[in-house]
């Protein structure tokens, strides 16, 4: 009974989380309006499951208008050596705002999912 229950769980949050991958999955960034915005650079290290932080292994967020913002490189024009520099400054960014898989770009590989940014340019 319980293997059922686990079944219909696992069935319906497939079902949930599908349109949202498919539907990020149609958008290009050729129909994207860059946005300019002032932003903090900060860098939140990976933690395993057993409590310890993996040197070298954590992510780059943006935190502006009170949120943090995981950014995602592979979608932008701005390497990552780049916006390490500016760990814990701030720095104008065109960038524009989407949702969906942060660490990859298809569907079918695990992924952690939610909001993030793409760069195209840290601006002088």
């Amino acid at each position: 009974m319980k293997f059922t229950a686990l079944i219909f769980i696992v069935a319906l949050h497939s079902c949930a989380v599908k349109p949202v991958l498919e539907e990020n999955k149609t958008e290009t960034m050729d129909h994207v309006t860059p946005k300019k915005v002032e932003a903090k650079v900060i860098y939140v290290p990976f933690v395993n499951k057993a409590g310890k932080e993996i040197e070298g292994a954590g992510d780059l967020f943006l935190v502006y208008d009170g949120q943090e913002w995981f950014i995602k490189f592979s979608a932008g024009n701005v390497m990552r050596e780049e916006v390490e520099k500016l760990i814990d400054q701030t720095a104008r960014f065109s960038l524009s705002e989407q949702e969906g898989l942060w660490d990859t770009d298809n569907p079918e590989v695990q992924s952690r999912v939610g909001k993030y940014v793409v760069l195209f340019e840290i601006i002088p």
